[in-house]
């Protein structure tokens, strides 16, 4: 996780933030998951300061939007960098509620898992048959783990918000989520 450590010590010095989102994430929070790249979130507005600093890395930019830039490593042994972009406001109401969090050697902010269970909703609402089921699996374990703090109507207004009502119950029976229990 060096490369970890080096964003967050040049994000620092000149005033950027950034989350960990995905997989790192779910380690973090206790479900076991493999992943195969580091998923951050970011302000919009920082976005070319973010491809600066990859390319000093001498990472190269691969998928690169409004909404997400992938960028893959040069050489032989690091890691895939996955970039969420999001607006000022969003990023802010994330950071928030992030918790301070050792990933490795990094000191990082990790979004919290009441963000990161919207943001596997969000996932599934725009099907991708490849990565389903570990956004659901992701999304079961952050529940069954308690580590969200979503009452069962809570959760319910985000399924239908952002995926759909389906979505809910197939949780509800998968989770057994009680009537007044937060997951």
């Amino acid at each position: 996780m060096e490369v970890l450590r080096t964003i967050s010590l040049y994000a620092e010095s000149k005033n950027i933030g950034f989350m960990v989102i995905g997989g790192h994430a779910l380690n973090y929070y206790g479900i076991s998951r493999q992943t195969g790249d580091i998923d951050l979130v970011v302000r919009r507005s920082e976005k070319d300061q973010w491809h600066q600093l990859l390319s000093r890395l001498r990472y190269e930019v691969g998928q690169h939007d409004d909404r997400f830039g992938r960028f893959k490593p040069q050489f032989l042994g690091s890691w895939p960098i996955d970039l969420m972009f999001v607006d000022d406001p969003t990023f802010d109401k994330l950071v928030q509620q992030a918790e301070d969090g050792e990933i490795g050697i990094a000191e990082v902010k990790v979004v919290s898992a009441r963000h990161l269970a919207t943001m596997k909703i969000h996932a599934l609402k725009h099907y991708q048959a490849h990565r389903a089921a570990k956004d659901y699996n992701d999304l079961v374990g952050l529940l069954r783990g308690g580590k969200t703090g979503l009452s069962r109507s809570e959760l319910k207004e985000l399924c239908v918000r952002y995926a759909s009502e389906e979505l809910f119950l197939r949780l509800a029976k998968d989770v057994a989520i009680e009537e007044n229990g937060k997951t």
